[in-house]
């Protein structure tokens, strides 16, 4: 018997210990930093983007332009043969043409990503802020700094 009250007594202390560590450890909790930036406003102001796209927009013409050459170059063989060859020539080409003007883009896009990325994790921890969130993932609660990253933005 003198065991099982021993046992209890020792319970006792150890849950009573336990809880109040773990009272302590939550009072000491801070209310985090909060705020959130629209995205869509940085990347419209990003010069990088917008020279992407008119990169991207005269790749694009200029591959429709090549695209009737070669189907102008393909009608005019007299062959089935040579039409043949010159479709999976001209086919090959095209495919690279794409890839091409695809990987640029992404290169300029992921370039953008790295600096905006920087550039709001800079100004976030310069401002004192916890966490930020994208304006569209945040549904309530939060302050708006977009504003004061705008003008950093390339």
């Amino acid at each position: 018997m003198k065991k099982n009250l021993v046992a209890l007594v020792l319970c006792s202390l150890a849950f009573g210990a336990g809880f109040g560590l773990n009272n302590v450890a939550f009072s000491d909790m801070k209310t985090a930093k909060v705020a959130y930036v629209d995205v869509s406003k940085l990347l419209a102001a990003s010069k990088t983007i917008k020279s992407a796209e008119e990169a991207r927009t005269k790749q694009t013409k200029d591959m429709l332009a090549w695209y009737n050459t070669a189907s102008a170059d393909i009608k005019k063989q007299s062959t089935k043969a040579g039409k043949d060859a010159l479709i999976k020539k001209y086919e090959a080409q095209l495919t690279q043409k794409k890839k091409t003007i695809k990987d640029n883009y992404a290169k300029k896009i992921n370039e953008v990503d790295s600096q905006l990325d920087k550039l709001i994790t800079d100004k976030a921890k310069g401002l004192g802020y916890d966490l930020v969130f994208r304006k569209d993932a945040l549904l309530y609660g939060g302050t708006d700094i977009t504003a004061q990253i705008l003008p950093s933005v390339k």
